[in-house]
């Protein structure tokens, strides 16, 4: 799935179990979330905003440090299923090279969060998405 030459994988015509299934298979769990917008300020996977490319937990992080607190979660790897798909685009950036993907329902992005930055532009609407966060096993204690 991912490998050293291969830091990013689209997956199409999968199924919401078989890529949850999948991602167990990757890693250990630190977060499963639903992405979409709920809300109309805070964190950006909850709006309706342009994200520009960045590491998954970067934001998470800072915002902890800026309270004083700690931010333990190891985000190896992330994987976005599309349950309802929209006209946003998830960029993908690997070694210098930005791709553009409209996911649509039945899709799956899934990368290395440590060798890819990765963001969102246009409108999100009703997208919504699926994320998992993966500590890989190996890295795992």
């Amino acid at each position: 799935m991912l490998s050293q030459g291969n830091s990013w994988n689209l997956l199409r015509d999968i199924t919401a179990d078989q890529f949850l299934i999948m991602m167990s298979q990757l890693g250990r769990p630190e977060e499963i979330t639903l992405v979409g917008v709920f809300d109309k300020f805070g964190r950006g996977s909850r709006q309706d905003v342009e994200l520009p490319l960045h590491h998954d937990g970067d934001y998470s992080a800072r915002k902890a440090a800026e309270k004083g607190l700690p931010f333990d979660k190891k985000i190896d790897i992330v994987g976005l299923y599309c349950i309802k798909g929209g006209e946003t685009a998830t960029q993908i950036e690997s070694d210098g090279v930005v791709s553009e993907i409209v996911l649509k329902a039945g899709e799956a992005l899934v990368f290395d969060n440590r060798k890819c930055r990765h963001g969102r532009t246009g409108s999100v609407g009703d997208r919504l998405l699926l994320r998992v966060w993966l500590e890989r096993y190996s890295d795992a204690g």
